[in-house]
């Protein structure tokens, strides 16, 4: 004890010494800095000699009886844990690269190599996840760290039930806002309660770190003072990534964008190589697209899109095999149709509906939007929303078609109908009220002919779908007839039973599901019919199909270079 005291007065005195002899000798910064250094070197020196010098009688000690055991622990911590902890932040201070907002500590009956990780990281807040058995410690952790009520939380959790662990930290973790800057320092507590907060870092995110010692005495039970060191823990993504990259791979392929989009968001944040990172990241930025697009939300799928093109010319000349370089023409395409349909939310805004129907760019992209969608919902095997979709189709085809004869379905002013003085030359000869009474009496000729009964219908305000496939029969329109009275009542008799099978749609007014059989029956109606308004809008159909379907990166020549 004398000896102890001798070295700790000695040490006092000598720094005393120094500081005086400082003060009295003004000196440049340059001569401060150096000077410092090498006190630092000294003290550093001097350090681990004094605690060399008290390894040596800590272990020296009688441990025989239980007063001499306590006798030993008390020496422990009255004159070495100081200068361990001083010596653990002298040789782990370089590993400090931020700083530690929250930590998350799980609590045994060894105190020491908590409080070094505590006063090393300095961290702001503390949960302590503790049992009855490791009351005690807790307690000489919070004494030693000088934790005032603000700085910690205590949580009282099982030894062996891993639950009461994921609950605490779940909690935690949400009630501090998700933070980044978490730590969990499982090093303390039973081999259950560690496990359990390593998964759940795992889970989360965070950093897990633990001390660790690579001279351990046995006989002692402790680390040799001075060998322990701070070890960070990498989440088992880093080395489990390429399992949960396929996951990710096969969301996607299934057409489940957000679930993708949420993997990949994690996968490029944590995985270690830097080029996958980055191929990832086209990945995601292709799903955060697709899934917006998919729900016809269209600024941030075009945002996505423009993003990913931006991101795929900015790498293309210097890494060519990369993920989806092969895909560069089209996600061009597909950028270029998102920028159409991006401006409907104004004319939604605006109430301008007309304007859509108008906008000839806009309207073939959100036809292919729909048609790509059903198909979509068809892969999936969703078929009455696949039927929902291609109902849908049909009615904005014959929008579409309408808008061209100065017919807007939803408010149709019959006063300022286009007609095809072409083909019907009799019309040149009539004036506005006459051609009015020719086109209404073409539509109820044409829907007698197709209900079979008597008609003395006006003309439809608003304009139903069937109602638009008769009105363009009547205005002689090549999509239905060609102005062909016969022609024209057959394709709109098959219309009409067409409808009835998506009528019979639990999402329409039936109390069940399209069976596959009437599905893919109207399927092939509508697809046919799409054909054909796509030829009169002079849309190559071939080349609009492939540009809207939805990119597989698995399909990419790259993918299996990229994700080796």
């Amino acid at each position: 004890m004398k000896e102890t005291t001798r070295y700790l007065n000695k040490e006092s005195a000598s720094q005393h010494a120094d500081t005086t002899a400082f003060e009295r000798n003004p000196v440049t910064k340059k001569e401060k800095r150096e000077s410092i250094k090498r006190s630092e070197k000294s003290a550093s020196a001097d350090g681990e000699k004094g605690l060399k010098e008290l390894t040596q009688q800590w272990m020296q000690l009688e441990r025989k009886t239980f007063e001499q055991r306590r006798d030993a622990a008390r020496f422990y911590d009255q004159y070495m844990m100081k200068p361990i902890e001083e010596e653990f932040i002298r040789n782990n201070q370089d590993m400090v690269f931020e700083e530690v907002e929250y930590m998350i500590v799980s609590v045994g009956t060894s105190y020491e190599p908590i409080v070094l990780d505590i006063q090393l990281l300095n961290p702001v807040k503390i949960l302590f996840l503790y049992t009855e058995t490791s009351q005690e410690t807790m307690a000489k952790v919070i004494s030693y760290c000088n934790l005032g009520p603000n700085r910690y939380d205590k949580s009282i959790v099982s030894e062996v039930d891993p639950m009461d662990i994921y609950r605490e930290i779940k909690s935690f973790y949400l009630q501090c806002g998700r933070p980044g800057k978490m730590y969990i320092d499982f090093t303390g507590g039973t081999k259950a309660m560690s496990a359990a907060a390593a998964l759940a870092g795992a889970m989360i995110d965070v950093q897990m770190v633990y001390c660790s010692s690579d001279n351990f005495l046995v006989d002692f039970r402790k680390p040799y003072p001075g060998s322990e060191r701070l070890i960070y823990i990498e989440n088992p993504l880093a080395v489990f990534g390429e399992m949960e990259i396929e996951k990710a791979f096969e969301l996607f392929d299934k057409k489940n964008f957000s679930g993708a989009k949420e993997k990949f968001a994690v996968l490029k944040e944590n995985l270690p190589e830097p080029a996958l990172r980055q191929q990832l990241g086209f990945v995601c930025l292709l799903a955060a697209a697709y899934e917006a697009w998919d729900a016809l939300d269209f600024i941030p799928a075009y945002d996505n899109m423009l993003q990913l093109q931006k991101e795929i010319e900015r790498d293309r000349k210097l890494h060519r095999d990369y993920l989806l370089m092969d895909f560069s023409m089209h996600i061009d395409k597909q950028r270029a149709m998102l920028e159409n349909l991006r401006k409907i939310p104004q004319f939604q805004e605006e109430r301008n509906m007309k304007a859509i129907l108008e906008d000839e760019e806009i309207l073939h992209a959100l036809t292919l939007t729909i048609y790509q969608n059903a198909k979509t919902r068809e892969s999936q095997e969703k078929f009455d929303m696949a039927t929902l979709l291609l109902y849908r189709l049909l009615e904005m085809i014959s929008q579409r078609r309408l808008i061209h004869y100065g017919i807007f379905a939803s408010k149709p002013d019959y006063s300022h109908v286009k007609y095809n003085m072409r083909k019907f030359e009799g019309l040149r000869e009539m004036d506005r009220d006459k051609r009015l009474e020719w086109l209404t009496e073409r539509f109820r000729n044409i829907s007698e002919a197709v209900f079979r009964r008597e008609s003395d219908r006006c003309l439809p305000t608003p304009v139903a779908s069937l109602d638009g496939f008769i009105l363009l029969a009547a205005l002689g329109d090549p999509l239905i007839g060609n102005g062909k009275l016969s022609e024209s009542v057959s394709m709109i008799k098959r219309i009409r039973s067409m409808v009835y099978l998506r009528n019979n749609s639990i999402f329409a007014h039936g109390l069940g599901p399209v069976n596959h059989h009437d599905y893919y029956k109207f399927r092939t109606f509508v697809f046919e019919l799409f054909r054909t308004f796509c030829s009169l809008e002079k849309m190559d159909f071939e080349e609009c199909e492939k540009f809207v379907e939805w990119i597989n990166p698995m399909s990419s020549v790259n993918y299996s270079h990229a994700i080796k």
